[in-house]
């Protein structure tokens, strides 16, 4: 009973549970470290503020589409950076079903 304990039982505890844990921290830092790399909340709420503090009408006249086009690339990039990461997550709860699979669908050579 010791053996099951120690080494089948106590895996998948320490997988999940702890590591686990770990990665999800470290995705979730990962995320919001990108999230405010890419400027995207501080674009979005400053929107129809005129660049640079320029009040001229050219000012406000570029700073739209410019906050604008920033906003759209940085949710395109932000969407696709957050599916890498689920993805990601998913493969990592995954992994220790791998040896499982391979033992069920072997590799024919």
């Amino acid at each position: 009973m010791g053996l099951l304990k120690n080494y089948i039982i106590d895996f998948w505890i320490w997988w999940y549970f702890i590591e686990g844990k770990r990665v999800l921290k470290k995705m979730v830092s990962d995320w919001s470290f990108v999230l405010a790399y890419l400027n995207l909340v501080p674009m979005l709420r400053n929107l129809f503020v005129p660049l640079f503090q320029d009040y001229s009408w050219e000012g406000k006249l570029v700073a739209v589409p410019f906050r604008l086009t920033w906003v759209l690339i940085g949710s395109i990039a932000m969407i696709i950076f957050s599916v890498i990461a689920l993805i990601g997550f998913a493969a990592y709860l995954l992994l220790p079903f791998a040896p499982l699979l391979a033992f069920i669908f072997p590799i024919a050579l």
